[in-house]
């Protein structure tokens, strides 16, 4: 298999590991578009508490211990299963019942010219289990490798496969290139224009064709914006971002990057997710908060069934003792918004149970037999309907990693499909779930 195979899976919520380790010790065209000039940021703002000034989590004592840089780890890819052994899903499922609602899957891809038909075979496991959107992560540093180096193929094959189909993309973009990361390491970027460029590019290139782009993955995250945790370099970040898209796709949505769940304050490892939105939110006296059209959540939940939270309401074991543990972890994120008078929607962009785990780190989903993952998927469902309303799109993590890595990849057991594409009980719960 191609080494670009992983495009997009390889770095694809790699932050579930660090997140879930981290919790365990306490995933063409030559030309680039003209585009404006960004002004230069000129405020002297405090991104985030350091670990002397942290805001007090929930409870301190509860914070999970660093680990080691989840970017280290290399994914190994799986044989692949034999044509004859392939047992996609089958039956006709409950179907969206109205567009309120985004129903979607994190997927595994492939960016080689040999992946049509395992796209295809994803496409098709989509749509049997009645979702009407797909999230995929794509790689700035992949399809840009130098400033006038563009490669677009491997996300215009995607696109072949989706098109004339009613399934609906969302695109994560990550992964800023060497060639245009600040090289003093000051911020993120040593200038924040190439971003704009790259990301009307791609808007205008898949205008019409991808509905959604989530600018960057769990930057609360330090290997995420490779290195440091800084609310600026996010904040120009999303900016850039943007204007890209809507310089030339104005109906397409942006979505603000997910972050992840953690009480950790150390901006070389994590900033707790509630404490980085806040501060998000008054950098630059709140100017960035106009550049996204719906907050991004990422709400994982260890071992935790979807209704329960802490101190109210724990669950069960020693992965109850943080709110961060839970899947009502939504509900502190949207009262940050509540508080500087933000209403706009949530798109939970990432959310999941795994099953028993060999990967080191992911003990705990031994605690979840394939039955308490279909039904707390379901429940998730269920507890954002009525607990909060505000939620209109959910996305599954994930649909079908099993199909892409070995066993002893974190991201395995996860997956709602085994690896012959065969359904785990979680797809079929969630093929016949109402979807109103």
């Amino acid at each position: 298999m191609d080494n670009r195979v992983l495009i997009g899976v390889a770095g694809l919520f790699a932050v579930v590991v660090v997140v879930a380790l981290v919790f365990a010790l306490s995933n063409g065209d030559d030309d680039e578009n003209d585009v404006a000039e960004e002004p230069t940021p000129t405020e002297d703002v405090a991104d985030v508490p350091g670990e002397d000034d942290a805001v007090p989590t929930e409870d301190d004592d509860a914070e999970p211990e660093p680990v080691d840089d989840a970017d280290d780890q290399q994914d190994e890819i799986a044989e692949e299963v034999p044509e004859d052994e392939i047992q996609l899903p089958e039956g006709e499922p409950e179907r969206p019942q109205s567009d309120q609602m985004a129903y979607g899957f994190n997927i595994a891809w492939r960016a080689d010219e040999d992946g049509g038909q395992f796209n295809e075979y994803t496409r098709q496991a989509v749509d049997t289990a009645g979702f009407n959107w797909v999230k995929f992560q794509v790689h700035w540093s992949e399809i840009q490798r130098e400033p006038d180096w563009w490669d677009p193929a491997p996300v215009d094959r995607m696109m072949e496969i989706y098109e004339g189909t009613d399934t609906r993309i969302m695109i994560s973009v990550v992964g800023a290139p060497d060639w245009a990361r600040d090289p003093e390491g000051e911020q993120l970027l040593a200038d924040f224009e190439p971003f704009v460029g790259f990301m009307s590019f791609m808007a205008d290139r898949y205008r019409g064709r991808v509905d959604a782009w989530e600018i960057w993955n769990e930057q609360n995250m330090a290997h995420e914006m490779h290195g440091t945790v800084r609310v600026s370099d996010y904040a120009y970040l999303l900016e850039a971002g943007y204007r890209g898209v809507k310089d030339a796709d104005p109906d397409a949505l942006v979505v603000f990057g997910g972050l992840t769940p953690t009480g950790i304050n150390d901006p070389e490892v994590a900033v707790n997710d509630v404490e980085y939105l806040e501060a998000f939110y008054l950098y630059g006296d709140g100017h960035y908060a106009q550049f996204f059209d719906i907050m991004g959540m990422h709400l994982n939940a260890t071992n935790n069934p979807p209704d329960t939270t802490y101190p109210e309401n724990p669950g069960p074991g020693e992965w109850s003792d943080h709110n961060s543990f839970y899947f009502l972890r939504g509900q502190d994120l949207r009262q940050v918004m509540s508080e500087f008078g933000d209403d706009r929607e949530v798109w939970v962009t990432e959310f999941g149970w795994t099953t028993e785990n060999q990967a080191g780190g992911y003990e705990y989903g031994a605690d979840n037999t394939e039955e308490d993952q279909a039904n707390y998927l379901v429940g998730a469902f269920d507890v954002a309907r009525e607990q909060m309303p505000w939620i209109s799109g959910m996305f599954v993590w994930n649909l079908n990693f099993t199909t892409l890595v070995t066993p002893e990849d974190e991201k395995y057991p996860w997956s709602v499909l085994n690896n012959n594409w065969s359904p785990r009980p979680a797809y079929n719960a969630l093929q016949e779930m109402p979807k109103p």
